[in-house]
């Protein structure tokens, strides 16, 4: 006995052939692509230091925060872990004073993150504006009237065109290698010894949304025991963005 067919409706479009698509776009992944661009791009950088209250940091940050204020966890939490370990933060933590302080401190860097980006902004205008002027062009782009009224200059020597040439080749480069510095913002944060509750402040920052920006972090004395005369020992890492995860300290 033959099996009954199952009727189906197909239309026009069953029947056509699917969309062609170049190698690149088959392989094409959309989130490593946009990856692989940003890291291309100079994000200006917001490095993040905790550090005893002495010395002093070298260079000074633009910003400085002192959080000794806050209630230090108990000596016996002090003495076996530092500020990267997730119990002394969820010590920390515990205390809403520290999240309020967290909160101003971030609050003071977001504003001081849109003035630096706005001057920023404003000086590549204004040096946009005078290399413009310099070309005797108007605000669209184009030559203003008094260069196209202007008779054709006669050919001058060789030797001044080569002098020119070197001049503008050395205006080009160091416009470009002013071009090419990111914008960076350095906050210091600092306790007594700056183990424990400046690290962990740092510590929840960086896992903060910074967008726009590319985080570091550096804990200057982090591995320097209280009343050494060692160099400190420093713990450094960063990401784009934000949102660092922090170390956890085996226990």
């Amino acid at each position: 006995m033959s099996t009954p067919e199952i009727a189906t409706s197909r239309t026009e479009k069953d029947f056509e052939s699917p969309a062609s698509s170049s190698p690149i776009e088959e392989s094409l992944n959309l989130s490593d692509y946009a990856q692989n661009v940003l890291e291309d791009v100079d994000l200006p950088v917001l490095v993040l230091i905790s550090h005893s209250h002495a010395p002093p940091l070298i260079p000074r940050p633009q910003l400085k925060f002192d959080v000794r204020n806050l209630t230090n966890p108990p000596k016996h939490i002090r003495d076996n872990l530092n500020g990267t370990s997730w119990r002394l933060q969820e010590w920390m933590l515990s205390d809403p004073k520290f999240g309020e302080r967290r909160d101003a401190i971030k609050k003071e860097i977001d504003e001081e993150m849109m003035r630096m980006t706005t001057q920023h902004e404003k000086e590549d205008v204004l040096k946009l504006g005078h290399d413009t002027n310099k070309l005797g062009l108007d605000a669209s782009g184009r030559l203003d009237k008094k260069q196209r009224e202007k008779p054709p200059k006669e050919v001058e020597s060789e030797e001044s065109e080569e002098d020119e040439g070197m001049l503008d080749e050395a205006d080009s480069s160091s416009g470009d290698t002013d071009q090419d510095d990111p914008l960076t913002l350095r906050v210091g944060i600092f306790c007594a010894t700056g183990r424990h509750r400046s690290v962990a402040l740092v510590e929840d920052l960086a896992k903060m949304s910074w967008p726009g920006w590319q985080v570091e972090v550096e804990h200057r004395d982090l591995n320097k025991k209280r009343g050494s005369r060692k160099k400190p020992g420093k713990d450094r890492r960063g990401t784009r963005g934000g949102g660092i995860s922090s170390h956890f300290e085996e226990d």
